[in-house]
């Protein structure tokens, strides 16, 4: 028979089922354990992002949150960069500090 598996046990709560893959349902599945290398990488690229603008916003808005202030405690002066006004290429030519333009050569 098309699109039928063949009958498998839950290895979470054991129930049979013809289901794709090993668990019977999303529930069961979402019970994953994680190996302390994968737990060691984890923590590794969480510190790191949280070392980035995004990163900092979203722990202040965390933070204020769960002290019970409102979450738009964020600046926009902490996120803006600053954008050049380049009108044609010879405004261009002050940020390319070392490089020469091809019409220099």
């Amino acid at each position: 028979m098309p699109n039928q598996y063949r009958l498998k046990n839950c290895p979470t709560c054991g129930v049979e089922h013809r289901k794709k893959g090993p668990y019977c349902s999303r529930s069961c599945g979402n019970g994953r354990e994680f190996t302390e290398e994968q737990k060691k990488n984890l923590r590794i690229k969480n510190r790191e992002y949280y070392q980035t603008p995004e990163g900092i916003a979203t722990a202040k808005k965390i933070s204020a949150v769960n002290s019970g202030e409102v979450a738009s405690g964020v600046d926009i002066d902490e996120w803006s960069v600053d954008i050049p006004e380049v009108h044609d290429l010879r405004d261009y030519d002050n940020f390319l500090e070392g490089f020469d333009r091809a019409d220099k050569w």
